[in-house]
């Protein structure tokens, strides 16, 4: 098993490359970059904050941290895994949706289960704990703060034009809305699930569930949308 130690150094030869590209697309060598090239940046810093943060835990013996504005006990962070899980679980964490008007999003696959952190990845920097916000599980609820959900933003991806939301996580379940092409919403994840809670994008109030194929996260929005939701969130 690999150490945190030895883990670091896989992560360094990589964040160098991505880094190098980053501060050059800062100073404006590189002015065009890809979403690809944006989606490779954001996964590799989110997994160095990852990295960073359960090495302080376990090189510091901590029983809690504090990460945003709030103390997590480490045994949530864990959630009954070992470090040899934890470390393969870093080695394949993916963004779930990344250049959110708020924080990027990475998932933790924790087996049967995961946890969600939300991070700030603007470059060009080294990426450390304190740059996560805060976590959720695998139902998209706060650790700390149950009435609290992760919520972020999306519009539909349907060819018909308009996507049902149904009372339960089920096609057979009844129909309680439609969200129609370009209406902005507000979806929440669930690990291991087809389907997302959908919450109004007006009043952010919770109206059911919607198949997951059927959202078009922000990273993948025109700037049309994007625009929407940036009004959505900050008007």
């Amino acid at each position: 098993m690999k150490s945190f130690r030895e883990f670091a150094i896989l992560l360094l030869s990589s964040f160098c490359c991505i880094m190098v590209h980053a501060q050059k697309e800062y100073n404006g060598v590189i002015t065009d970059t890809s979403p690809r090239d944006s989606f490779a940046y954001a996964q590799q810093s989110c997994k160095d904050c990852l990295y960073d943060l359960y090495n302080c835990i376990e090189t510091r013996q901590l029983k809690t941290i504090e990460i945003g504005t709030c103390t997590y006990p480490v045994e949530q962070l864990y959630q009954g895994k070992n470090d040899s899980i934890i470390i393969t679980a870093i080695t394949n964490a993916r963004v779930f949706s990344y250049g959110n008007l708020l924080d990027s999003v990475v998932e933790l696959h924790l087996g049967d289960r995961a946890l969600y952190f939300m991070v700030s990845i603007e470059p060009p920097r080294s990426f450390k704990y304190h740059d996560i916000n805060c976590i959720y599980d695998s139902k998209g609820q706060h650790l700390i703060y149950e009435d609290e959900k992760m919520v972020l933003p999306a519009v539909i991806n349907d060819p018909d034009g308009f996507t049902y939301v149904r009372e339960k996580p089920s096609i057979k379940s009844r129909i309680t809305s439609k969200l129609l092409t370009n209406e902005v919403f507000l979806y929440t994840p669930i690990f291991g699930s087809d389907w997302y809670r959908v919450y109004s994008g007006e009043d952010g109030v919770y109206i059911g569930y919607i198949y997951k194929k059927r959202v078009l996260p922000y990273d993948k929005c025109s700037n049309y949308n994007k625009k929407k939701m940036s009004r959505l969130f900050f008007d």
